[in-house]
């Protein structure tokens, strides 16, 4: 109905006014968040923004290198237990879905390992508006506690 149509341009509006504040939120999160996982670069590949460009962070896309101390499930599995939500990252080599084994411009011969490592150790967490600075000090806390059980002799 009409009434519906008028509503939902009423509250998108609404947000529109708010887009400034929320991209400068999210940038301000995705800074602490490379500081974060950053401290740790033996194990994870973070995203890095190029000089030109301002993406609009939706997400954090983590990726943990392969490493003898701990694989993903443990870390998410830490992370979640500490009240920390992660998410599993819905990339990575699609070539191994069984729905893209016949596709005309697969190319087996070839190796993808980086799309392999984002399928294998990949996981995301926030970088909303709606977090604050100590949610996202939650997360460093309980990072550097899941590191210091792996590192501590």
């Amino acid at each position: 109905s009409g009434e519906t149509v008028h509503t939902v341009t009423a509250v998108g509006n609404a947000q529109l006014d708010k887009l400034k504040s929320f991209v400068a939120i999210r940038e301000r999160n995705y800074k602490f968040l490379v500081k974060v996982f950053g401290k740790y670069p033996d194990y994870f590949r973070i995203p890095v923004v190029l000089p030109d460009a301002r993406p609009q962070w939706q997400i954090f896309p983590v990726t943990i290198k392969k490493n003898p101390l701990f694989e993903r499930l443990e870390l998410v599995k830490f992370l979640e237990s500490n009240n920390v939500q992660t998410r599993p990252l819905a990339t990575g080599n699609i070539l191994r879905q069984p729905g893209f084994t016949k596709i005309p411009h697969r190319d087996t011969a070839k190796s993808y390992p980086h799309t392999d490592e984002v399928m294998e150790g990949g996981f995301m967490v926030g970088v909303h508006q709606g977090l604050t600075p100590e949610h996202l000090n939650k997360l460093k806390d309980v990072l550097d506690a899941f590191f210091k059980t792996k590192l501590t002799p």
